[in-house]
């Protein structure tokens, strides 16, 4: 999903949450997150390509990189997947406002998820990042 969609429903959903009675600095940090979790697309391309092109990062995440059915390496994403979900859910016990962080993360991989099949990404990468690098060492070996 585009960042413009990731900003549309933050702000709707911290609507909601002021509604509940949320305290403003949990609803900026859920929105912060939801947005900002994105941060690891352009670090999976920085990394791999070694330059730092937005416009050409759009169009390897939009085009080239992730759909189904071809060959490539599947882009490792630390922050999308249910790893990252579930440390965040652990370290919230021990800090509760990690519990937002968990929320806007949570709200971004929903989107996402909703959007995977317009996008034709293979639905591990946004699942497991385990289960991505075991893809990626299957694919590097044909």
């Amino acid at each position: 999903m585009m960042p413009n969609k990731h900003i549309f429903f933050g702000i709707m959903f911290s609507i909601l949450f002021f509604i509940l009675g949320i305290p403003i600095t949990y609803i900026v940090l859920i929105i912060a997150t939801s947005i900002l979790i994105d941060i690891d697309h352009a670090l999976y391309y920085i990394i791999r390509f070694k330059k730092i092109n937005p416009i050409e990062m759009n169009r390897y995440f939009m085009a080239d990189a992730c759909l189904e059915n071809n060959d490539n390496l599947l882009p490792v994403l630390i922050f999308h997947n249910f790893e990252t979900l579930m440390l965040l859910v652990i370290l919230s016990i021990f800090f509760p406002i990690v519990l937002s962080i968990f929320i806007g993360v949570l709200i971004h991989m929903i989107l996402d998820w909703k959007a995977m099949p317009t996008l034709r990404y293979p639905p591990i990468i946004k699942l497991s990042l385990i289960l991505v690098l075991l893809e990626n060492k299957r694919r590097s070996k044909r």
